[in-house]
């Protein structure tokens, strides 16, 4: 299949095409000036707090869930869809992982986290490198997280859906 097909396919399942772009930082928000905000000036939201995606998250959407503080949560559909995989994180860090773990989104590099079910792009240190593999150290990851070694694009793409386009559902 192309990767146009695919890309579309993506979309349909996220349910992409029910937010405009345009409307961006904040859609849906209540109680809050017309004008837009940026990251840490001083606008937070609660745990849970849905923001961005408005129409992109949902029950019957590939992302049932999105939070700030946990990242978002793919449908069982959209699992199946992206065969994602993972490696377990054992003991206490730095951990070996492949390359092919790491995500570069415009001048950050990343990795992305399943905890509980939900999937959030971290920010990591990379210890050292080796052929194929690096080892790396996060402050966001721990024993028992599984990091994303496949289908990190198809990830992005969800992540992108489940903000309205704004990327700053990861940490700093």
């Amino acid at each position: 299949m192309s990767r146009i097909h695919t890309l579309l396919i993506v979309l349909a399942l996220l349910g992409y095409g029910v937010t405009h772009a345009s409307e961006g930082h904040g859609a849906g928000e209540k109680n809050h000036k017309e004008e837009g905000h940026a990251e840490g000036d001083g606008h937070n939201h609660e745990e849970g707090e849905e923001e961005g995606g408005g129409g992109s998250v949902g029950p019957d959407k590939g992302i049932t869930e999105f939070s700030e503080r946990s990242g978002f949560k793919l449908s069982p559909e959209a699992l199946k869809n992206f065969d994602l995989k993972y490696i377990k994180l054992n003991g206490d860090g730095p951990w070996a992982l492949p390359k092919s773990s790491i995500v570069h989104s415009g001048e950050e590099t990343n990795l992305f986290r399943r905890r509980n079910g939900f999937f959030k792009r971290i920010d990591f240190q990379t210890i050292k490198t080796s052929g194929n593999q690096i080892t790396a150290d996060s402050d966001d990851l721990r024993e028992g997280d599984e990091v994303v070694v496949l289908g990190l694009g198809f990830l992005r793409i969800a992540e992108l859906a489940s903000t309205g386009g704004v990327a700053h559902g990861h940490s700093h």
